[in-house]
């Protein structure tokens, strides 16, 4: 496939036939899995960002196989479709709309698809899962995040820490809610040191969360600048 960010082992035209196939059988989903070789680079970079953020990673095989889930909610929808192209030889359907009311009695929407099982995330599961428990391993952020994988952290899980529009603080933070305490203060420890950003943990809603300094802001948009696509970028203070 001519595609600098792919491992499938087939050509473009093939692939566009193919893809989004509605109902794929066995025989054809082994025959299509077995062309797939491994993430790229870029894809394994990502992955690991956005691992940080909301993606849950599952396995239907004890382990053998995993895939990675995904949703977004609507004014989100765009940075879904980025993240589908991104991994689209992986994926068999694009996002699929979801509609729920919630407890307040408001309409929710939300945008989501998943990956194939396949070996090729099996790594994420070594850096990711313990005890069937999205964890954190040791040295991750050290060891194996990028920039791009920070970008793509930020974008799924980041923000400003003020939102006050007459605010002159560029501080930011990275909701890192579903994290132990000691997970949430290894990682600022690891983001300060790998990448040169002042950080600290604060509470929110009870919860442990990694702040920014407003004085790391412009090191932080020179490591991700090339990364934050233009939808995300309400992310950013201005």
């Amino acid at each position: 496939m001519d595609n600098n960010n792919s491992n499938l082992n087939i050509s473009k035209d093939e692939f566009n036939k193919i893809r989004f196939n509605k109902c794929p059988n066995s025989k054809w989903l082994k025959d299509y899995k077995s062309k797939l070789i491994s993430l790229s680079k870029i894809q394994e970079e990502a992955a690991i960002g956005l691992m940080l953020g909301d993606a849950s990673l599952q396995t239907q095989n004890k382990g053998k196989t995993f895939r990675i889930k995904f949703e977004w909610g609507d004014k989100n929808k765009e940075y879904a479709d980025h993240v589908c192209e991104l991994f689209k030889e992986w994926i068999l359907s694009p996002p699929h709309k979801k509609v729920r009311t919630n407890v307040n009695g408001r309409v929710v929407v939300t945008w989501g698809f998943q990956t194939i099982s396949h070996s090729a995330f099996n790594r994420l599961n070594e850096l990711f899962l313990i005890n069937k428990t999205k964890s954190i391993s040791n040295n991750l952020i050290k060891n194996h995040l990028t920039p791009r994988g920070l970008s793509y952290w930020f974008m799924d899980d980041g923000g400003k820490l003020d939102y006050n529009k007459m605010t002159k603080n560029k501080g930011l933070i990275f909701n890192t809610h579903s994290f132990r305490e000691e997970e949430v203060e290894s990682m600022s420890i690891e983001l300060s040191a790998k990448f040169n950003l002042k950080t600290n943990v604060r509470l929110n809603k009870n919860k442990h969360v990694i702040a920014i300094s407003s004085d790391s802001y412009n090191e932080f948009v020179n490591l991700t600048n090339s990364y934050i696509i233009s939808s995300m970028r309400y992310k950013l203070p201005n």
